[in-house]
């Protein structure tokens, strides 16, 4: 559901309003609290899990300034990875490794009895905080940041509700300070925020919404659904997708605006991208920068043999599809991000050309390849993948069927916001457009949230995550 039944929005006029009220000395506190109530509505237990992440890695900071023995640094180090990671694979992973083991030992004819799977909820945003935690710690570990001192301005760094759950991702260094300097009330931050906030709730509850009841009808049925409209459903879901997620990584930007805080963007129009690098550079910016800083640079990034380099992002994107869920579907889908990277890198294409019209043709390849290798990602196992896959090419025989072209009208509308806001995000690219033209586009985005959003509530996909 959306922020867990609106809770989100029911509460923030209140948060707001304490925050900029009570003095800045307070203003911690407000956001602290708002943050552990704003979880705690989902399971109050999983509260537990944030907490031991922050005192876990609060007091490891604290110990890896005061210690200097190169030993004992590196086990404080590995501590806090084994408590982080640790929770991360029992709550997210656990039930893959033990259907992965029943399965094994099924097709094997063990004679050892099948696992029981473990009754487990997965906490909502713990691959996202746990990432947080773990390159504080690893950048004090550096020396690249002093840890905090105080223990509430670094638990509102892991818990703070506007991205607690999806993200962005954020490092340290960028949010600290804006914490503890005094906050201002400004038209420039409201107008911004609220901006953003619009926009977010019109790529999710518009566009992604409704694309989301074609999408998961079509993989109801693949089986007598024409070719053709197999197509139109993978398309489909990469807007879902990406307005989905965008939409939520917009919203928390925007709400955190309207607290004088400023959080990295998440998204670039990845889908112009004309190489699978680019997209990359584009696509959930804040992890896939998480991944090349805390694995592939430690791995040795591209200084090492041409080897060590390739076997370098492979594990990467096997690692990001496995982050995103406990399906070998994610893992295959990471693999073979990772595998059409590296041959683009091999054989040149990987970087812009400088003709425009090869630069469309480029992105509209990629856009289909992308498009194909959702399958995988949207697929709850490789039968129904290999179904859809073998249906695009087999099933040309089957009527096309007629299909709900509202929605596809709000993917081209995103399409040409996407293509506007290319170069500067969305708040600020209406900056420069004149105020009638600015007051249009809000009346159009306020009408289609409230006359036009999805019927179904749908939670955000990447809550799952």
């Amino acid at each position: 559901m959306y922020f867990n039944s609106l809770t989100f929005i029911y509460f923030l006029p209140v948060v707001f309003g304490l925050f900029y009220i009570i003095s800045h000395k307070y203003r911690v506190f407000i956001l602290l609290l708002a943050s552990y109530y704003f979880y705690a509505s989902w399971n109050p237990a999983y509260l537990s899990l944030i907490l031991i992440s922050t005192f876990t890695d609060y007091f490891a900071g604290l110990s890896l300034e005061r210690v200097t023995k190169k030993s004992s640094r590196k086990l404080i180090l590995w501590s806090s990875l084994v408590i982080n990671l640790g929770m991360l694979i029992y709550f997210k992973y656990a039930n893959f490794f033990i259907d992965t083991f029943n399965r094994v030992n099924y097709k094997a004819g063990s004679p050892f009895e099948s696992i029981q799977l473990l009754d487990i909820i997965l906490p909502v945003g713990i691959s996202f905080y746990t990432f947080q935690t773990i390159s504080y710690t690893i950048d004090v570990y550096n020396q690249k940041i002093k840890p905090e001192k105080n223990i509430a301005y670094f638990a509102l760094y892991v818990s703070f509700f506007a991205q607690l759950v999806a993200g962005p991702i954020e490092r340290f260094s960028d949010l600290i300070q804006q914490f503890k300097q005094k906050a201002y009330l400004t038209r420039e931050n409201l107008s911004h925020g609220f901006r953003l906030i619009l926009y977010g709730f019109f790529m999710k509850m518009v566009v992604a919404d409704n694309i989301g009841i074609i999408v998961d009808n079509t993989y109801q049925n693949i089986s007598t659904t024409s070719s053709f409209n197999l197509i139109i459903a993978a398309c489909l879901y990469s807007f879902q997708i990406l307005c989905d997620f965008h939409g939520y990584s917009t919203i928390a930007i925007g709400v955190a605006k309207l607290f004088d805080i400023n959080l990295s963007g998440n998204f670039k129009a990845p889908y112009f991208s004309p190489s699978l690098t680019i997209f990359w550079r584009k696509w959930h910016i804040t992890l896939t920068s998480w991944f090349r800083d805390y694995i592939y640079y430690p791995l040795g990034g591209n200084k090492g043999s041409k080897l060590k380099w390739m076997i370098a992002i492979m594990i990467v994107f096997i690692i990001s599809g496995f982050w995103h869920g406990a399906q070998w579907t994610f893992i295959v889908w990471g693999a073979l991000h990772g595998g059409l990277t590296l041959l683009e890198k091999i054989i040149g294409a990987d970087k812009k050309s400088t003709s425009k019209l090869v630069n469309t043709i480029r992105s509209l390849f990629i856009f289909g390849l992308v498009s194909i290798l959702w399958i995988f990602f949207r697929s709850p196992n490789f039968s129904i993948a290999k179904d859809f896959i073998r249906g695009i090419f087999n099933q040309w025989e089957l009527a096309f069927t007629e299909i709900n072209y509202e929605p596809i009208v709000y993917v081209i509308l995103f399409i040409l916001f996407d293509w506007f806001t290319r170069k500067k995000p969305f708040h600020l690219r209406l900056e420069s457009i004149p105020p009638i033209i600015r007051w249009t586009i809000y009346f159009i985005l306020i009408f289609l949230i409230l006359a036009r959003s999805g019927t179904d509530v749908r939670p955000f996909i990447y809550f799952q995550f």
